[in-house]
């Protein structure tokens, strides 16, 4: 993608940004130093509206004459719990936590869309929200967000995210239509049985027991009760419990993760789920309680959307067409409320790219400029099309 001299001409904030925001990852809600880093940059881009939403979030908005629609561009702003193991001279200061995903980069994009924003007031057609979102890492920061105001006010017609993906060329655009990420739900399963003796193990019930089998039976519902055509992930990835090798364990805890592409297949594997909970209890005596942590939409893309995207590329040799993964995103949050965009921007580099969420994830800060260049012109286009009142 060419990309315009004046977004061109920001590379070097572009990387001090990128690489300060690197050194500061943070968690969740507590994102004191990033919010700290980045307001003064807003603030210099000065927008009409400045407002914090979810605790630490921000909502600016540029107002633009006469204008009847508004479009909205998300970046996420949370770390993840991870050593980084990178050698560079701007790795995490924050000892256990990094920016392993990205939202650094995704960050940088939306700080230099406002400064091109700042430069081109004249130029807009629409009014531009932008929304910089804490809690993407299964916090629900996209949900809390909406519900603090993020898309009223001015009430928000479109809005477009992206994702730094290491398994996309890099400079390339990776889209499509309909599905694109998971649905999530993170769950905890507590197994309540009774404490006994090694030796007497007739006087108590073994939650470990219990446990091993609830997870063969769990397993069980993905390969036997779903349609091999549709996409299904179950996974158990943690699972604590008993106190010693020689006493019955009273309780475990079980945390997974399941994935799918359909409401109707999730709400029809959760039902199996709990009526398996319900079995086993019935046959063990055992107390089995399943609490949801976290749940998020699918990501889908409106084809109308995707088909206007390509009319903003060069060419078709912009884009990739990716297959649906089942990484989830709470961008979907808002694709629940208003029609949105959701795309990947390639930082795969021939040499090999660590995976998203790995303690060696890092990229070449030169691929967010055609991010920037990417809203941009999507901010161009929707201007294009607006009509005055």
């Amino acid at each position: 993608m060419q990309i315009s001299e004046q977004i061109l001409s920001m590379k070097d904030d572009c990387v001090k940004i990128r690489r300060d925001l690197h050194r500061i990852p943070e968690i969740g809600f507590d994102l004191q130093k990033t919010h700290e880093y980045i307001k003064p940059i807003i603030e210099a881009c000065r927008p009409d509206e400045l407002k914090v939403l979810a605790e630490v979030g921000f909502k600016a908005v540029f107002y633009a004459k006469d204008a009847d629609r508004t479009i909205a561009f998300r970046a996420d702003m949370d770390g993840m719990k991870n050593t980084e193991e990178n050698k560079c001279r701007f790795r995490s200061r924050n000892k256990g936590v990094m920016h392993g995903c990205g939202h650094d980069g995704h960050m940088t994009i939306l700080l230099l869309l406002a400064k091109w924003i700042s430069l081109n007031r004249d130029k807009l057609k629409c009014n531009v929200v932008l929304l910089f979102q804490p809690g993407e890492e299964g916090w629900g920061g996209a949900r809390k967000m909406i519900d603090e105001g993020a898309l009223v006010s001015p009430k928000v017609d479109r809005i477009y995210g992206l994702h730094l993906w290491p398994t996309v060329p890099s400079g390339k655009i990776g889209i499509r239509w309909s599905n694109l990420m998971a649905q999530t739900s993170d769950f905890e399963i507590k197994v309540h049985g009774k404490s006994a003796h090694a030796s007497t193990p007739q006087m108590g019930i073994d939650a470990i027991v219990v446990a091993a089998e609830l997870i063969t039976m769990i397993q069980s519902v993905i390969t036997r009760d779903v349609d091999p055509h549709q996409d299904a992930l179950l996974t158990l990835g943690k699972i604590v419990g008993g106190t010693s090798h020689n006493v019955i364990a009273e309780e475990v805890t079980m945390s997974g993760t399941l994935r799918v592409f359909s409401n109707e297949l999730y709400d029809k594997l959760m039902r199996q789920i709990i009526a398996l909970l319900k079995g086993l209890e019935m046959a063990t005596g055992a107390g089995i309680s399943m609490q949801t942590i976290v749940h998020y939409p699918y990501v889908a893309n409106p084809r109308a959307l995707v088909e206007k995207f390509y009319t903003v590329l060069d060419s078709m040799d912009d884009v990739v067409l990716v297959e649906p993964v089942m990484a989830a995103e709470d961008f979907a949050e808002y694709q629940q409320e208003i029609p949105g965009l959701f795309f990947f921007l390639g930082v795969q580099e021939p040499t090999g790219t660590a995976p998203l969420h790995s303690s060696h994830f890092n990229f070449d800060e030169r691929v967010l400029l055609t991010g920037v260049e990417t809203f941009k012109r999507i901010l161009e286009c929707e201007s294009k099309c607006t009509k005055k009142k």
